[in-house]
Formats: structure tokens, sequence, C-alpha cells
């Protein structure tokens, strides 16, 4: 059984659930439905499509849908402050690190053992030392995530991947893409995940550069590149994009 709520979003009935979605029609031939990390759903169907059919459709979909929010719930999400005051968390490469907020001179961030200290003039201004760690962590994730697409492209190169063009930015959703150019985003936030979580994205979007889809001939390349892909695919998958 399906509803609408007031503001538009459609309901899904599973037993004892209501899961709420996004109906988008669009020129398309098949139906789609994309459960984010966000825990929405949004399902694309075709323009032309009869309604009985595509909530035929949906309801297919549904035992799929609640076992993916499941899966997802499961899920960490990465530690991240948020009144930004003295001893909350910070993740760095998969370690924990905590925040010390000091009065001073402003200057820039700096990891010192466990913690990362910020100086700003006013210890209440919880903005200013929010654009202090954020400043920080696209600092440090330019630095490692080009470091390590160098090492990491030492090793595809052998197996006839071209040379990247690397872009580095927050991404909501992903971790990482290949467009169909060739140019590789990699989500700033790889920089918060262990090393060899980070490796996996990289060697996942290089190998992308030479097998455009998800085919057996891309896996084996992979696999190729980085034999224990599935072992740290499995570790970055327990983390969730805040």
């Amino acid at each position: 059984m399906q509803t609408k709520t007031k503001d538009g979003a459609h309901i899904i009935a599973y037993g004892t659930r209501r899961i709420p979605y996004r109906l988008h029609r669009s020129d398309r031939k098949t139906l789609r439905v994309v459960v984010s990390p966000e825990l929405t759903v949004d399902i694309f169907a075709p323009a032309t499509a009869d309604e009985g059919e595509v909530q035929s459709a949906i309801r297919k979909k549904t035992p799929w849908i609640a076992k993916t929010i499941d899966k997802l719930e499961g899920y960490h999400p990465l530690p991240e402050p948020t009144r930004y005051l003295s001893g909350e968390t910070i993740v760095y490469l998969g370690r924990q690190y905590r925040l010390k907020v000091a009065n001073g001179p402003k200057k820039p961030a700096k990891l010192l053992g466990r913690y990362l200290w910020v100086w700003v003039e006013d210890k209440a201004d919880n903005e200013s030392i929010k654009r202090s760690v954020d400043s920080w962590y696209r600092k440090r994730a330019h630095e490692i995530l080009h470091r390590y697409v160098k090492n990491c492209y030492q090793v595809a190169s052998r197996h006839g991947v071209p040379e990247p063009d690397i872009a580095i930015r927050l991404m909501r959703r992903r971790w990482g893409s290949c467009s169909p150019s060739g140019r590789i985003t990699l989500n700033l936030n790889l920089v918060k995940v262990p090393v060899h979580c980070l490796e996996y994205v990289i060697f996942h979007e290089l190998c992308h550069l030479k097998e455009h889809n998800h085919s057996q001939a891309f896996y084996s390349l992979l696999t190729r590149c980085l034999p224990d892909w599935r072992q740290r695919k499995s570790v970055l998958d327990n983390f969730r994009l805040s």
C-alpha cells in the first residue's frame, strides 16, 4: 500500500514500516531505485509508464529497499565535531583525535600528538573554529590524496591504465567518481578513513579509466592491481558519509 504526505513525498507501507520516497518521472526506459547514505529513497520512473505499472514495480522493489535501509543504518557515520569545542572527536586516516581550542593569535590548525590544536582570538567563535578545522582537512586531503594517487598509479600503469586527471572536493553520496572524459574526482572526506580504504577507492577509480563499467573485465583489472580489494571495501562499507 502506498500513500502521499502533505509535502508531496510518497509512502510505502511494508509490514509495520512506513518508508517515504520521492517519485521522479523522466525520459527513461526502466525504473531505478536509489537509496542514499542519508537514508533517503528516490525512485526514477519512465514518464510514459502507467501509474499501475510503476506502483507494481515499486512493490516488487520494496523488500530490497527495506533491506538496504537496514544495512545503511548499521553503518557508522564518520565522527566530526558538532559544536567545535575542546574535547570533541575528529578522525584522520581512520584514527580518532581530540579537538583542542586555545585563545591566541589566529594561525593554521596543527596536529600535535593526539590533539588537533586550533588557535582563535575568541574560543566562543564556533564558526571561526570550524573554518580552521575545515581548512586543515582540505590541506591534508590534497597532500595525502595526491600522494596516494601517485603511488597507486605506479601500480595501475603497469596494467595499461592511462594517467589520471585528479580533482578533490566534498561529495555527499560517493567516495569517488570517474567521468567519461577520464577525470577522477575524490571525496575530500577520504582523508578521514583508514589508508587501506582510500587506496581501494583510488584503485577503483583508476581502473575505470580503462574499463568504464563494472564488468567482469573491470573487476579482473581491479584484482590484478589490488588483490585484497574486497577486504578493503568491506571495511570502507562500515563508514557512512554524514
